[in-house]
Parts: structure tokens; sequence; C-alpha cells
């Protein structure tokens, strides 16, 4: 109960505010005109982690936070325990978390401009104070260096200090995810139908036109090209949005709120922001109408 309440009192501090709202807009817009709609489009996909169906920002958290760790540990080896010669392994370990923690603020930026509203005034602040951290830890270095690699007290103060800071940016991360569910699979426990469900005739599909369709509880997009019928999961697995209203380009599908693109042949991610392919579903042409049933479901599910 404790850990929720303050839960709720960050986010109604952070999205009640017209300022941070205000801020977070008017750095989306640039980032749009430069990544979305402009020539940086493909840095943007690897950074989403499109290729490697997960998301990067995630996977590199873990490194500057770890790499924080042991330099802390090292530190309380030099200054505490009086084990000599650390400064440059806590130089190393602090220089190896600082390099990682730009690559994660670069993939976390760029995942950050795909949110919505409230979750994009939460990832303003969560993104500003671990790149306060980060400065701190840049200081702690820098002091180190100076001090020809003599872990000090002086050097060891602005570490503990961003590393206290980065723990504050880590909740409230943590936030984003568990609480505001930014970035998870929309499609993750879609699980059906299992046997072939007739869903529509087939001359009542318009050639080349997405059309949604509830089977069996699952909203499923069927788009009919002469003879043949694909059908995948209706709903973009990236933030949940209706792919009926997206647009067909080539054989593949295109989001209508962040433009991610999905092949409507097997359903992988052709272009980010989203790396989780959409549920495939089989199809067959019997009496005239169209009959669907899964083909591929979150792995998750497929263990039950």
């Amino acid at each position: 109960m404790i850990s929720r309440d303050i839960s709720e009192r960050l986010e109604n501090a952070i999205t009640r505010g017209g300022t941070i709202r205000t801020l977070a807009k008017g750095l989306q817009r640039p980032l749009n005109a430069l990544f979305l709609d402009g020539p940086l489009r493909p840095l943007k996909n690897f950074a989403n982690g499109t290729w490697l169906e997960h998301p990067l920002h995630p996977l590199l958290t873990d490194v500057p936070v770890g790499a924080w760790t042991v330099t802390l540990l090292l530190y309380i080896a030099a200054l505490f325990f009086n084990v000599q010669g650390m400064g440059v392994t806590i130089g190393l370990a602090m220089g190896l978390g600082i390099l990682a923690a730009l690559a994660t603020i670069s993939t976390g930026l760029l995942d950050w401009m795909d949110v919505d509203p409230t979750e994009l005034s939460v990832g303003l602040v969560h993104g500003v104070i671990n790149i306060i951290g980060t400065v701190f830890f840049i200081i702690a270095w820098l002091m180190l260096f100076t001090s020809q690699w003599n872990a000090t007290l002086a050097n060891f103060i602005p570490a503990l200090a961003g590393y206290l800071i980065i723990a504050v940016g880590a909740y409230i991360g943590g936030d984003l995810v568990f609480r505001l569910g930014t970035m998870i699979n929309r499609n993750a426990y879609r699980s059906g139908p299992q046997d072939f469900t007739a869903v529509v005739g087939f001359s009542d599909l318009a050639e080349n036109k997405p059309q949604r369709f509830d089977v069996k509880g699952e909203p499923v997009l069927l788009v009919r090209r002469g003879q043949r019928v694909y059908a995948v999961g209706a709903v973009c697995s990236h933030y949940g949005a209706p792919l009926e209203q997206g647009t067909l380009r080539d054989s593949m599908i295109e989001c209508p709120w962040h433009y991610s693109r999905f092949s409507i042949e097997d359903g992988s991610v052709k272009i980010g922001p989203s790396t989780a392919p959409l549920p495939l579903y089989e199809t067959q042409v019997k009496d005239g109408k169209i009959w669907v049933k899964v083909k591929r479901v979150a792995q998750t599910l497929t263990q039950h």
C-alpha cells in the first residue's frame, strides 16, 4: 500500500502539471520531424529493436546500473576496508557505466517519442532524472581522473549521489512499464480460435480493404487479394491501435498511430517502433465462407 501510494502521488504530480506536458510535446515534435518523417527513420528502427524483436532500451539499462553498483562496491572496499590500488578499476567500471548510459538514454529517447501523453510526461521525468544521475557519474569520473586514479571521499560523493538519483529514475521507469503499460505487447494474451471458425462470406470481403472481425473474442484483420485471404491480429502490438484504420502498403499494413508496419503474410514487424509480431491465422475458403484459426500466438500461452 505504501509503494502504491508513492507511485500514485508521483504520477499525479507529474501528469497534472501543464509545464511538463508542454515540454514533453515540444520535444516530441522535432524528434518526429527527424526520425519519423525524416531521413533518420532507419536509425530509429534499429534503436527501437525491431530487428531483434525486443526493445533495445530495457536490454541496455542493466549495464550502467550493474557497472555503477560495482563502482560503489569498489569504492567501499577502497575507502572503508583500505584495499589499495582500486582507483583504475573504479574508473573502468564507472566509465563503462557512463558509455552504456549514453546508449541507454539514446534508445530510450527514441522509444519515448512514440508514447501517449500521460506516459510522455512520466517518461520525460524518468529520462531527465537519469540524465542528471549520469552527469554526477561523469563528474565523479573526471574528479577520479584528475586525482590520478586515487579513490577519495571527494570523488566518491558525486558517484554515490548519482547512484541514488539513478535509483529514483529506475523506480519511475518501472512505473512506466508495470503501472502504465508502456511498450508492452498488446497481443500477449491472444490465444485462439484453436479450430477453424467461419468469419464472413468470401464475396462479402472487399478486395484490398483491411477489415476487422471479432472471432470468438479475438480481433482478426482480414485482407483479400484475388483468391487469397490473409489474416493477422487486428491490434497493433506496440500501443493497441486499430489496424483496420491503417494503410495497406504492398504486403504490409501500416499502423495509423505510430506507423509501425507489419507483414500481412506472416505478421512480422517490418518497420518499428513495434518489436512484437502480430498473431498469425491460417485461412481457408469453404462453402463460400472464409474460415480462420490461430497459427501463432504468444510463446507464454503455447507453454500452458
